[in-house]
């Protein structure tokens, strides 16, 4: 006779080995609620299962960056200025990470990080996806639509997960100096924190930061129009006049919505999440609620670290020179295509945070060469495309050789 087999009946080896595979913490809850032998077995290995549940949400390549954020969610609270400090100085020569089982709660904060991290490089990848779609048809680029529009690879989502997370921990590391007034203190804070990464690595930060600005700017001119018409519109001005002494949406408060913006950036991924899912008044009372803390902006310590790069141009030797070596592959560990696009014959863009606004409005460093050759860009002057901005909204615009609103 033949056996018959099902998951109940597999010996408990192998279906430790399945639960070993599950991708998402639903499948492993799904999982377990279905089958009494596979709870039995998940509570006899419940951190070692938990621990390769964490490694699979994210690319193998960065998982030391999903680690930092999960031990800075873990930092005592109230983070001090010290504890931040220490962390600091101590977690890029951290290789705890490598432990076959993690720690109980770091495995769940990384597990729950995880789908966090996935829905921002989704909508990331569409915001700039469609940005460089658009400017291929604004300027006549020959585009492979269908390659352009195909999934994310592993390395292209790998430099998206990686960026999202280190913008994460930046922002945990950076809120305990919100409510100070000591704007020195924020700013060495950043920069020793962006001291620990190479230029293009700092330049993927960035690109998440104006990624950010072009989605909040959008959210911010969604609720204007809310107020403008006729219901709800009596309800949000009230709630803008409750959150102020003037009208949130008349001059004067107007002009600090990028600091507002800039705020909001340091408040955490879920808040951030929150505010672009949200619609109407719960949108509106969300982002004012922001506007009454004391501003920081995120840009200060990039600004300054791009300031220092101008200072000090990086050495390009370690990469190859387009037009010359081109890569046979992409790869974590180098820097990307998009990067040695942007410096071909070693000819530094003037490196600061305006000039390549344009270029990271489609996320230029996060793309692998196959999506940068179907985009049309390679054959043309990185330096000309640099001036192409990006509003956001349902209608976007482009700027030629002039600052959109955003440009700090």
């Amino acid at each position: 006779m033949s056996a018959s087999y099902t998951l109940e009946t597999l010996q408990p080896e192998l279906q430790l080995t399945i639960m070993r595979h599950v991708r998402s913490t639903k499948s492993l809850l799904s999982l377990l609620k279905a089958s009494p032998r596979f709870y039995q077995v998940f509570r006899s290995r419940r951190d070692s299962v938990l621990s390769d549940l964490a490694r699979n949400q994210f690319h193998e390549g960065i998982f030391a960056n999903a680690w930092d954020t999960a031990k800075a969610l873990q930092l005592p609270q109230p983070i001090t200025q010290e504890i931040s400090a220490k962390f600091i100085s101590a977690f890029t020569r951290d290789d705890q990470h490598q432990q076959p089982v993690l720690p109980l709660e770091i495995s769940i904060s990384i597990c729950q990080l995880g789908p966090l991290i996935d829905w921002f490089v989704q909508d990331f990848w569409s915001d700039c996806l469609g940005n460089l779609k658009r400017l291929g048809a604004y300027v006549g680029l020959q585009q492979d639509i269908q390659v352009l529009e195909s999934p994310p690879s592993a390395i292209e989502k790998g430099r998206v997960q990686r960026a999202f997370c280190r913008f994460e921990t930046m922002g945990i590391l950076l809120a305990p100096l919100k409510g100070t007034d000591d704007e020195i203190d924020f700013l060495i804070q950043g920069q020793r924190f962006l001291a620990q990464y190479a230029e293009d690595d700092v330049e993927e930060l960035t690109c998440v930061r104006d990624y950010f600005v072009r989605r909040l700017w959008g959210v911010i001119e969604a609720i204007e129009e809310d107020a403008m018409r006729a219901k709800p519109s009596d309800a949000i001005r009230r709630l803008g006049q409750a959150f102020g002494d003037r009208d949130w949406f008349s001059r004067v408060p107007k002009l600090f919505h990028l600091d507002y913006i800039e705020n909001m950036m340091t408040l955490g991924l879920p808040f951030l999440r929150q505010v672009l899912q949200s619609q109407g008044l719960q949108r509106a009372g969300l982002v004012m609620a922001a506007s009454t803390q004391n501003p920081r902006r995120f840009s200060i310590p990039l600004s300054h670290k791009h300031f220092e790069a101008q200072q000090h141009p990086p050495a390009y030797d370690s990469c190859p020179t387009y037009g010359e070596q081109e890569f046979s592959g992409d790869d974590l560990d180098d820097c990307s295509q998009g990067w040695v696009f942007a410096n071909r014959g070693k000819v530094i863009l003037d490196y600061n945070m305006g000039s390549r606004k344009g270029l990271r409005d489609w996320g230029y460093v996060m793309l692998d060469s196959q999506r940068l050759k179907a985009a049309g860009v390679l054959e043309r002057d990185p330096e000309e495309l640099s001036h192409y901005l990006f509003d956001d909204g349902d209608e976007t615009e482009y700027h030629l050789h002039s600052f959109c609103k955003r440009q700090d």
